[in-house]
């Protein structure tokens, strides 16, 4: 039985990034969000507030939509 050599080429594995134009997530999608990671927070005690949930929850959005 003779083995084949399967020779692969370098294939980027990371997406182009997505134009800031391409998704822009509305306020209600962020306000939506930015409730739970709050409720989240509010129940495991963790450190934030109302800002830094409001931009986590946009990060969050614009991230699922670069997979």
């Amino acid at each position: 039985m003779r083995s084949k050599k399967v020779e692969i080429e370098n294939v980027e594995t990371e997406a182009p990034p997505v134009p800031a134009t391409a998704f822009d997530p509305t306020d209600e999608q962020i306000q939506m969000r930015a409730y739970f990671i709050s409720e989240r927070r509010r129940r495991f005690d963790l450190p934030g507030d109302a800002n830094t949930d409001w931009l986590e929850a946009k990060r969050q959005l614009l991230a699922e939509t670069r997979h």
